[in-house]
């Protein structure tokens, strides 16, 4: 568990990237500067970068981030990443492994097509209350996404933060929306992300044994290290980007 003073400090990391994640390329100039001290890998290690919405602006810049991450690296599949902690492939140098949160429209219209061209595999992490809302993909388009072949996993019922609820009520949101996806898609959902990411202010064991309890495979954070073989996937660390940050803005997230 963290002392009072560094989850009140996360908090207010969380709360300063809310406020800039409606100025993603302010945010991405913001960054930059620590990225001088920063590269992208070099050294054996496996990233688990995502991200979330990818507006038509943003496509071109996706593909950037893309091109730069396999000039060092293969991108795998979320099993392919899993049978490197489980050791079952080796970990050769840097290697990646991409996903997406929410329920996004531009999942379908902007990061599928740019994914599909550039061949790379991605996890779709699906609030599955978020589907059919206004603005966010359907039931359908989801169906088509897994048929064009990316995997879908659990990002809860209502993208709350696990550790505010009580047991029954966050347990709930593990378990129904795991049920849904699976009907919906016609396929198990075995791995989970768990919103904001963060252990101890946004979720806590108690919701990773519910994950095991419940038949995920994985549980992801938000924490940012790179992994390796032996590191447990029910605590995959993720590093979050914006496709419109520079990628000196990366290298503060995805580094040695």
């Amino acid at each position: 568990m963290q002392p009072p003073t560094a989850i009140k400090r996360r908090l207010n990391e969380l709360g300063l990237r809310s406020r800039l994640r409606a100025r993603p390329r302010l945010q991405g100039r913001i960054l930059a500067p620590a990225g001088l001290r920063r590269r992208l890998p070099s050294a054996p290690g496996l990233y688990f970068p995502f991200y979330h919405d990818v507006l038509p602006e943003y496509g071109d810049d996706l593909r950037r981030h893309l091109r730069a991450l396999q000039r060092i690296g293969p991108m795998l599949t979320w099993d392919e990443a899993l049978a490197v902690l489980a050791g079952e492939r080796p970990l050769t140098g840097p290697m990646f492994c991409l996903s997406f949160d929410d329920a996004h429209l531009s999942w379908r219209d902007v990061a599928a097509p740019v994914l599909l061209e550039m061949r790379v595999p991605a996890m779709f992490f699906l609030t599955s209350g978020m589907v059919g809302q206004p603005g966010n993909l359907t039931w359908q388009d989801c169906r088509d996404l897994a048929a064009a072949g990316f995997a879908f996993g659990s990002h809860t019922i209502t993208h709350t933060r696990l550790a505010d609820q009580d047991d029954e009520a966050a347990a709930r949101e593990l378990i129904e929306s795991k049920r849904e996806i699976e009907d919906e898609l016609g396929a198990e959902v075995r791995d989970f992300a768990a919103p904001y990411g963060h252990p101890a202010v946004d979720f806590r064991d108690r919701d990773v044994q519910v994950a095991r309890d419940a038949g995920y495979r994985s549980f992801a954070t938000t924490l940012r290290p790179a992994m390796h073989p032996g590191d447990s996937p029910m605590f995959i660390h993720r590093q979050g980007l914006h496709p419109a940050w520079p990628i000196m803005a990366v290298r503060t997230r995805v580094h040695d």
